[in-house]
């Protein structure tokens, strides 16, 4: 019951997160608090690549919070270098087909955050959320799951309210 709490916790953080129209501190704030949560949920079930997942992942938001701070863009090697660490993180917890699920979310997870375009996180999101939704039922991680799927749906609403709408100005 605790790990499906954390997983509702860290959903609802990351949908909020999700809806802030540019990528300032709060968005990254926010997904540090969310990729704790969801490391805690993870590990009480025992999903252990999604758990590095996870961990990775916060290295990588803590990098880019600080990058961001100084507003000072995060240099293409070590975008390369997160992509890295998230697979050899991936290989050591492998457990099964599956897992690889979980490392496809870490690299997409590794572009989102460091990218300044958030047309491009949000494309990049629906694939993310798709495939944590997917990887979320397979570990029973119910209450990730079902947000994952509300963060699928959250971010086709940013990209209605803020890419779409822009797209249609232009022409």
């Amino acid at each position: 019951m605790l790990a499906q709490i954390m997983g509702l916790m860290a959903s609802i953080t990351m949908i909020i997160s999700i809806q802030i129209k540019d990528k300032k501190n709060l968005y990254l704030v926010l997904n540090i608090l969310a990729k704790i949560l969801y490391g805690i949920n993870f590990t009480l079930l025992g999903a252990y690549s999604a758990t590095m997942t996870q961990l990775i992942g916060l290295m990588i938001t803590i990098v880019a919070y600080r990058y961001s701070k100084k507003e000072i863009t995060i240099p293409k090697w070590l975008i390369v270098v997160f992509i890295i660490v998230t697979l050899v993180g991936g290989i050591f917890t492998y457990d099964n087909l599956y897992s690889l699920m979980a490392i496809g979310c870490g690299i997409t997870y590794a572009l989102i955050i460091t990218s300044k375009n958030m047309r491009a996180i949000r494309k990049l999101n629906i694939l993310q959320a798709l495939l944590w939704t997917i990887y979320d039922l397979i570990v029973c991680a119910y209450t990730a799951s079902i947000s994952s799927a509300f963060v699928l749906i959250s971010t086709l609403i940013a990209i209605f309210r803020y890419d779409r709408k822009a797209t249609k100005k232009e022409v």
